[in-house]
């Protein structure tokens, strides 16, 4: 008799409709459930990335630090986001980017290096790791263009416009971060867009 899958696959499902629900089993076999508390690492700096993700609840932000040791994020995870550094997997490095819950959340975690080998076993698996690498392509090419707006002002505003749920759910201080403002600039735009 095949095992029921839990109902956070219910968004995953939707989310990647080309996989099987014999695939969502196997790869249900191979994750485990994991609570992450506010604060604590996914991903610390420094550390070779050896897991993969799908947040099922909270937050997350991926951040770096420049040459003052000042936090930059560079990025958000929502639930059904998937939580990686690709990078530092495949070049056995440490990582540059740190993965830390922004209040208490549960992971879906995934052994990449058991993951890797079921890409040639299924093609449906394959084609939604493309899928992510390309949704952190574009990811990475949005905040890029985020940051080439010259006004803190302008910044904000493409977030509310285009990425409400950062404003909704996000502290001032972690959208400054992201924005690379001063919290006090990101108060001033938020105040201007008020009036």
């Amino acid at each position: 008799m095949k095992h029921e899958l839990p109902c956070w696959y219910d968004e995953l499902r939707k989310k990647y409709p080309i996989v099987t629900e014999d695939e969502w089993r196997l790869l249900d076999l191979m994750a485990t459930v994991k609570q992450v508390k506010k604060g604590d690492s996914f991903l610390k700096y420094g550390k070779v990335a050896r897991f993969s993700a799908f947040v099922i609840s909270g937050t997350f932000k991926f951040s770096i630090q420049d040459e003052d040791g000042n936090e930059k994020i560079i990025k958000f995870g929502f639930p059904n986001d998937f939580l990686a550094n690709c990078e530092s997997y495949n070049k056995k490095a440490p990582s540059a980017v740190s993965i830390t819950a922004l209040e208490d959340a549960v992971v879906l975690r995934i052994n990449i290096k058991k993951l890797q080998p079921l890409y040639d076993l299924h093609m449906n698996l394959l084609h939604v790791n493309l899928q992510l690498y390309q949704e952190i392509l574009e990811q990475q090419s949005e905040h890029q263009y985020i940051l080439s707006l010259k006004s803190p002002l302008r910044r904000y505003r493409y977030l509310l416009e285009r990425r409400p749920a950062i404003i909704q759910k996000i502290s001032l201080t972690n959208i400054a971060r992201y924005l690379y403002i001063s919290r006090e600039a990101l108060s001033r735009a938020r105040l201007f867009m008020l009036k």
